[in-house]
């Protein structure tokens, strides 16, 4: 198996960053953990220094698309692996993301999300399951998972293209597929901290569902 380059966007995640560095670090095919962090103002930054391989900081809060795509442009791996910062000691599970990828008819991995564990209503998973179906005519259960893995040969068509900050899954999702990848759900065990049906959790979701449709503009409706 290839070398594997780990990208983890990064924003005030001082409490779980360590714990989701130190066990990726246990997958063997793993060579590289870039962290960027995207404006934070606690000591993310101090622990991807001392934990990462490489990092990259941002003076002010540039948004995940932004922060994934610098990521991309450094790696060396031959399969860039990205994940959510506050995944904490489940990161390590993110192996079973690499494995399907030895199989050449498999461009990319997207981590399915265990039954039970989303706190929310759906709203912003299902408007993504929506476009995504209607545009490519595949149906993928967890559109929004931010726990993916794809082989370098698509750092060219992504790169190419802007992410709208929380818009990236959906949007690098429908320009994969579009351009003829396969991509295949991986049920895994990762678990991060999840927002619930209270403000924070709407704001939060709201300023997803925003950024998800700046990031379908084009498209028709």
């Amino acid at each position: 198996m290839s070398d594997v380059s780990v990208v983890i966007p990064a924003f005030n995640e001082e409490a779980r960053l360590k714990k989701t560095i130190t066990a990726v670090r246990t997958i063997p095919q793993v060579k590289e953990v870039i962290v960027v962090d995207d404006g934070s103002c606690d000591k993310t930054k101090d622990i991807a220094y001392e934990l990462g391989d490489r990092t990259i900081v941002f003076s002010t809060n540039k948004g995940k698309g932004h922060a994934l795509q610098a990521g991309w442009r450094t790696a060396k791996g031959e399969y860039i692996l990205c994940l959510d910062a506050d995944l904490a000691e489940s990161a390590a599970e993110a192996f079973r993301l690499i494995v399907p990828l030895q199989e050449a008819e498999v461009d990319g991995t997207i981590s399915n999300i265990p039954a039970g564990r989303k706190k929310g209503f759906g709203l912003v998973k299902r408007r993504a399951q929506t476009v995504i179906y209607r545009e490519t005519g595949i149906y993928l259960h967890a559109p929004l998972s931010g726990q993916r893995a794809f082989h370098r040969r698509w750092l060219q068509l992504l790169l190419s293209e802007h992410y709208e900050g929380f818009g990236i899954e959906t949007k690098m999702t429908l320009d994969m597929l579009k351009a003829g990848a396969v991509l295949k759900e991986v049920d895994t065990n990762m678990s991060h901290r999840e927002t619930g049906k209270n403000l924070q959790g709407f704001l939060h979701r709201f300023k997803q569902w925003r950024e998800i449709e700046k990031s379908l503009r084009g498209l028709r409706h």
